[in-house]
């Protein structure tokens, strides 16, 4: 997870101007899943909303995370000070930048997920709902689209986690997150080093995590 970091960064938020790429299905492998997931063509992002059905702790948790209100550090006014201190014009909308809203959203330019931000383009009453609902970092900006994985689950109650890393499911890892958590972000000192290990053990960072029982 689009990890947000102390100070005037995690006040901010991290904008990029590279799209955000996933790690492989593969263990241990990383790359473009855009290229490389066998699910992705016809996966569709489903909302943080379809995810707290099953997983309502792990959403309440999140909830209480910057990444939960990674879109709200954009509009003008807020974060101001974190936006004067690396130069930014708190006046400024940065709702309408895409290069800020790709890693300030969920699932941005793909199927189900937040709409592209093209110049001279006006949403439709569907995109417009769909951007409201994919407002800031959520489950599947770390996790992969979800629809078909969760069919798969309500299908299958057996399923194992293998079972949906066929399907597509990512596991999300460092490289996940250095997709937005980068130098290239306004708000990132070039010598910034991102500690995935420290920040992911954290809740407040990220969300509780429950151990699964079983194989799941």
């Amino acid at each position: 997870m689009k990890l947000l970091i102390a100070l005037g960064v995690a006040a901010l938020g991290l904008m990029t101007s590279g799209p955000r790429s996933w790690s492989s299905p593969a263990p241990d492998a990383a790359g473009d899943a855009a290229a490389t997931c066998p699910r992705l063509e016809d996966a569709s992002y489903t909302g943080a909303d379809s995810c707290k059905k099953c997983h309502f702790k792990q959403f309440n948790g999140w909830k209480k995370t910057k990444m939960a209100k990674a879109f709200d550090t954009l509009k003008p006014g807020n974060a101001a000070e974190a936006k004067k201190k690396f130069n930014l014009d708190e006046k400024k909308d940065y709702t309408k930048d895409a290069k800020c809203v790709e890693c300030h959203t969920t699932g941005y330019g793909k199927a189900g997920g937040y709409p592209k931000i093209e110049e001279g383009k006006k949403w439709t009453d569907d995109e417009t709902k769909r951007a409201s609902a994919m407002e800031n970092v959520q489950c599947e900006s770390c996790h992969g689209p979800g629809s078909l994985t969760n069919v798969w689950k309500k299908a299958h109650e057996d399923y194992k986690k293998a079972d949906l890393l066929a399907k597509g499911m990512i596991n999300a890892d460092e490289t996940n997150c250095k997709t937005c958590h980068n130098d290239k972000s306004p708000t990132i000192p070039k010598d910034y080093k991102f500690d995935y290990a420290a920040l992911t053990k954290d809740a407040e960072k990220v969300h509780e995590h429950i151990p699964l029982k079983g194989n799941h």
